[in-house]
């Protein structure tokens, strides 16, 4: 009997399976108003008589009467329908991809968007229009295969030849271009709306912990943003020398020539993969900066996967990246994405969340506000950590004798004059 009791037991706990509740919601149904017709409280109570429930629920939404309200929440109930009804299609956007231009880029911004769009559950239209280059031609050909076409929005990641030729247009549909900030492009259109980094901004913020007599040094690349970089910083603050890389990826030999590097205030203003190359063999050559600062430029994991802990061990990093909803990051991470550390894919997103709720109703999954026709980013200061990037506190900026904020950016640094991005250095 015993061993009968014994085997019992064990097919007991081998066949035991433990109940848990499932992580994936219910569905839930939409009902889509294909039918332009308005209905009274009439005519809503013959559909139902008529055993036209769903007709009922599209149409009935803005009735006063009590019992016909209590039996349309009763049926949405029944049928686990959402709460709102939509037309065929709630918001139309689409896409002028210069692929050849932006590299891979191109398809990652319009993939997050489309991740984003199926994340809210409404229905939407999505078309996807990639172009060569950037010529007028070629620009004005996409906009005339949009036109008649009654978006609600075109999304446009160009470069500043792009843009110039949009901001001469006259455009029927808001145009976003999320590649570019306001500040870099002279644009008056009032229908064009830019998601671009304030890099002038964040390296304001940076040169707050710049010490006062700090040897200050600048190294770059040949691309047209660190250029760019460079020259704002030594609008920022008084730079005593810069440095610029090369292809060669072997720095050691440039950096023993220039000793005021130990002990110096370095602005990095490199690709990631430069930047670790270059701090790697900082390290090599056994000088240490009192401190190395970059912008988004160098905000990327890679960062902590390419160097060593000591060789970024006084490094701080400015990025605009904020937090979006925590499901729609999921989700747009399903889709190979990455919204974390990639700033155009999140610049996307955020300006497609403001158009699009502004279009639907729907609540906001981004706290980024959209002010003056552009995003308008928090800055964040993060320390290159052992294993993460630590957030760390934004100092207070400079005062004078008298209390005064002392004015360390120049607004009047000419940026007209560069053009975009360099694909190689987006990041």
């Amino acid at each position: 009997m015993r061993k009968l009791l014994a085997i019992f037991l064990f097919i007991t706990v081998v066949t035991a399976q433990i109940q848990l509740i499932s992580p994936i919601p219910l569905p839930s149904n939409v009902i889509i108003d294909l039918d332009p017709e308005q209905y009274d409280d009439k005519e809503l109570s013959e559909l139902l008589q008529r055993g036209e429930i769903f007709s009922f629920l599209a149409k009935s939404k803005s009735t006063q009467d009590p019992e016909l309200e209590a039996l349309r929440e009763s049926y949405m109930t029944l049928f686990n329908v959402t709460g709102k009804v939509y037309s065929s299609a709630a918001f139309r956007v689409a896409f002028i991809v210069p692929y050849k231009k932006i590299g891979k880029y191109a398809y990652s911004t319009s993939n997050s968007a489309l991740a984003y769009l199926l994340n809210r559950k409404v229905p939407f239209e999505m078309e996807l229009i990639p172009i060569a280059d950037e010529n007028n031609s070629t620009l004005q050909g996409a906009l005339e295969a949009l036109s008649g076409s009654s978006f609600d929005l075109i999304v446009a990641p160009v470069t500043m030849k792009g843009a110039q030729y949009f901001c001469s247009q006259v455009l029927d549909t808001d145009l976003f271009i999320p590649t570019l900030h306001k500040n870099r492009i002279d644009c008056v259109n009032s229908k064009i709306g830019f998601g671009g980094i304030d890099y002038s901004a964040q390296i304001e913020i940076l040169s707050y912990l710049v010490e006062d007599n700090a040897t200050n040094i600048t190294v770059s690349d040949g691309t047209t943003i660190s250029k760019m970089l460079s020259q704002t910083v030594a609008s920022t603050v008084d730079v005593a020398d810069h440095i610029a890389l090369d292809r060669s990826g072997y720095y050691k030999e440039l950096i023993l020539r220039h000793e005021d590097l130990n002990q110096s205030t370095i602005f990095l203003n490199t690709p990631v993969v430069k930047s670790s190359l270059f701090l790697s063999q900082l390290t090599l050559a056994d000088y240490k900066p009192l401190q190395v600062l970059s912008t988004q430029i160098n905000y990327s994991p890679l960062l902590l996967t390419l160097t060593q802990y000591h060789d970024r061990e006084n490094m701080v990093v400015a990025s605009s990246i904020g937090e979006l909803d925590a499901v729609l990051s999921e989700n747009i991470a399903l889709v190979n994405q990455d919204i974390r550390f990639n700033w155009l894919n999140y610049a996307t997103v955020s300006g497609l969340d403001y158009y699009f709720t502004s279009k639907t109703g729907e609540r906001r999954l981004s706290e980024e506000d959209f002010t003056d026709g552009s995003i308008d980013y928090d800055i964040k200061l993060y320390e290159a950590g052992l294993y993460r990037f630590v957030p760390k506190e934004i100092p207070m900026p400079q005062e004078d004798d008298n209390g005064s904020i002392i004015e360390i950016y120049d607004d009047e640094t000419n940026l007209e004059d560069y053009d975009s991005f360099q694909s190689d250095s987006i990041e």
